[in-house]
């Protein structure tokens, strides 16, 4: 038989080395721990900066449509103006025509070139659509 002093001495030592291994799990727990939540940040940095860089390059992109959009829009009026200036003075040469055509005669030669002028000027300006 194993003396008690003996006895009671064995299982402190039993319960100090199972606390000492649970005290270092728990601290190789709580390390893990902090390394994967380091890693996690920078993942989620790296994705961040990412997001950032797509950003950026569709802010740009819109940038680029924005100054397109203008350039053509400033196109559009500027040919709107110029042709819609011509119809306006071929109307007014029709109107203020001092012979009216007979319904049965054919325009003269200046009234065709500027209804034909006219014609072009509206089919360059669908083409430049």
């Amino acid at each position: 038989m194993i003396p008690l002093p003996l006895l009671a001495n064995f299982q402190w030592r039993v319960i100090g080395v199972a606390a000492l291994a649970a005290a270092i799990f728990a601290v190789g727990w709580t390390a893990n721990g902090w390394r994967k939540e380091a890693e996690i940040e920078r993942v989620k940095t790296a994705s961040t900066q990412d997001d950032l860089v797509s950003a950026n390059k569709a802010i740009e992109n819109i940038g680029m449509a924005i100054d397109t959009i203008r350039a053509r829009a400033d196109e559009f009026n500027v040919t709107q103006t110029a042709l819609s200036a011509k119809v306006d003075a071929a109307v007014k040469e029709f109107r203020n025509a001092k012979k009216p055509l007979p319904l049965d005669c054919r325009p003269d030669d200046f009234r065709m070139r500027k209804l034909s002028d006219a014609v072009e000027a509206a089919k360059q300006a669908a083409a430049a659509r």
